[in-house]
This record gives C-alpha cells, sequence and structure tokens, in this order.
C-alpha cells in the first residue's frame, strides 16, 4: 500500500522556487550592473591629422575667426525658421478636366512640360531676390469637390514635369 510521504514536499520546492526567481532576476539585472560592454568603450580618440601649424600667431588668429564666423553662420542656417528657408507656391488641378494651373493674378494653365519648366525657373528667381538662398516648394491642391480628375496618369505625368523639384499633391 501506498504511504503519504512523511514530510511535504513544498517543504523543499517552496525555497527551491524563491532561490530560482533571485537567480533568474540577478541575470536579469547583470547588463545594467556590469557596466558598458567592452566594444561600446571608446579607445583614446584618434587624434586628426596633424597638419603643419602655422608659426605666426597672426595666421593662428586669422584662422581661428574664420572658424568661429563659419560656426555663426551654421549655428544661424540650423535656428532659421522653414519659412525663412522655403517658400510654397500653390498650383491646383481644374476639377473638370484636371489641367493643372496657378493665379498670377489671372489663371494661367500649365499644360505641357515647357509651362512647368518655365514656372519654375521663374519662381526660382523670384525666390532668391526675395532675399537670401530659399528653396520652392510646389503645394499641388486636389480639387475639393472631387470628379476623378486628375487621373492617375496625368499625376505621373505632373511628377514628370516636377521632378527636379520638391512638391507634393494634396
Amino acid at each position: 500500500m501506498i504511504a503519504p510521504p512523511r514530510r511535504a514536499v513544498t517543504r523543499f520546492f517552496v525555497p527551491f522556487i524563491d532561490v530560482l526567481i533571485l537567480l533568474f532576476g540577478i541575470f536579469l539585472l547583470m547588463p545594467f550592473v556590469s557596466g558598458t560592454p567592452a566594444a561600446d568603450v571608446p579607445e583614446e580618440k584618434a587624434a586628426p591629422p596633424k597638419e603643419s601649424l602655422p608659426a605666426d600667431v597672426r595666421e593662428l588668429q586669422r584662422q581661428l575667426t574664420e572658424a568661429r564666423d563659419r560656426l555663426l553662420r551654421m549655428e544661424k542656417a540650423a535656428q532659421a525658421r522653414v519659412t525663412d528657408r522655403l517658400v510654397v507656391r500653390v498650383l491646383h488641378t481644374d476639377r473638370k478636366d484636371g489641367t493643372l494651373y496657378y493665379f498670377d493674378p489671372d489663371r494661367q494653365e500649365i499644360r505641357t512640360e515647357a509651362d512647368a519648366q518655365r514656372l519654375i525657373a521663374h519662381q526660382k528667381t523670384l525666390a532668391s531676390k526675395s532675399g537670401g538662398v530659399k528653396d520652392v516648394f510646389f503645394l499641388i491642391l486636389y480639387p475639393q469637390n472631387p470628379s476623378g480628375f486628375p487621373t492617375k496618369k496625368q499625376e505621373d505625368q505632373i511628377h514628370h514635369w516636377f521632378r527636379d523639384v520638391p512638391h507634393e499633391f494634396q
């Protein structure tokens, strides 16, 4: 006949499971405690190629001034607002036939690639005259009441016309 054990099995397994949980927790924390891996430790920075430094103090000061000016220009360019660097030109698509047009001040249609290239060149000259170096972005608006125009073929044609400048359909 089978007799129940004299001691409960849980007396052995409860501490055993506690020890396993503790070891697993230590295993999970090891990457955080061990510090940075050897691969991530930066070795001594490689010295820049040694160029012969000018012996003249004035030449060194001139180079330092040029470097500071260049740094200031780069900081100003980074802090400049997008509106200071970008000119947005809005183009419309006709809902009746998908023709691309813009207003200057009357309605001007763009029917060929030559028309598009003329518009791009004109807008780039206007943007450069308005002060500073500005990029032209063409925003092409879909009709407010969709009617099937512009077709996929017309969109591809417009993308081809404006392939060299930033543009987007919206």
